[in-house]
């Protein structure tokens, strides 16, 4: 029988009931986000995976990780309990709106961090049984969502990253300025030299006007010719993959 586990340098995760299965972009921007202050919330956690990545790199942080789907809550709290810092992260069965209604209301604290691997499909979903294919079209969670709430619930100087594709980058960025948000860190993500810039790591900063905010712009070549890492690659993933 298959093993279900997908195993880390550091830790393990089960991700078999999660609506989205350990991939990627969620590895990328759990290795790539910069952590601030204290606080870190994870949105649309799944099985943990940046949770337990946030902790890792961060031992000072204290997590939340929020999701609305049964399942995911469930496997994420497994798989946090078995690992080293337990201690740290907290798992919600609660909606984004749910939790920046109560930070709006001053009934919890604002974070310094917040990090996501959001749904980005902007269609319909015809199967509202299928817990993977709810959980990756954007319903009441996308990366715009996330970034007209985010100045709300994050301290001043408080960041918000995510990972998304390239093309809504443009957008995205207009959109953060209108609401207090401004890029601070973007890395464009290829997957090999020749190819077309498919997704985008952004890091937006509520920005309360003191001072000036320089752009940080990066690129990420995954893959060389011989369908290697990259250097880049490994440097980036080096603490979590055992193959880096």
């Amino acid at each position: 029988m298959k093993e279900r586990l997908f195993r880390f340098k550091q830790f393990s995760v089960a991700h078999h009931q999660s609506a989205m299965k350990v991939g990627v972009d969620g590895v990328l921007i759990g290795a790539w986000a910069t952590f601030p202050g204290e606080r870190v919330l994870d949105v649309g956690t799944g099985c943990g995976v940046i949770a337990l990545m946030m902790a890792q790199r961060y031992p000072g942080a204290s997590v939340v990780a929020i999701d609305i789907d049964s399942p995911s809550v469930n496997e994420a709290r497994e798989n946090i309990h078995i690992s080293p810092w337990n201690g740290r992260i907290e798992v919600k069965e609660e909606t984004f709106d749910s939790l920046c209604a109560k930070i709006t209301a001053g009934s919890e604290e604002r974070y310094d961090l917040v990090v996501s691997n959001p749904p980005y499909y902007d269609s319909g979903v015809a199967d509202t049984s299928d817990s993977r294919l709810r959980a990756r079209h954007q319903g009441e969670l996308s990366p715009a969502v996330l970034l007209r709430n985010a100045s709300g619930i994050l301290k001043e100087g408080g960041r918000l990253s995510m990972i998304f594709p390239a093309e809504m980058y443009s957008s995205l960025a207009e959109e953060g300025e209108r609401h207090g948000m401004i890029p601070a860190r973007v890395c464009y993500v290829r997957d090999h030299a020749g190819a077309e810039e498919k997704r985008v790591m952004a890091e937006f900063i509520r920005y309360g006007g003191a001072g000036s905010i320089t752009l940080e712009e990066t690129h990420l070549v995954m893959f060389g010719a011989d369908k290697e890492p990259t250097p880049d690659y490994r440097e980036l993933c080096r603490e979590f993959y055992l193959r880096f």
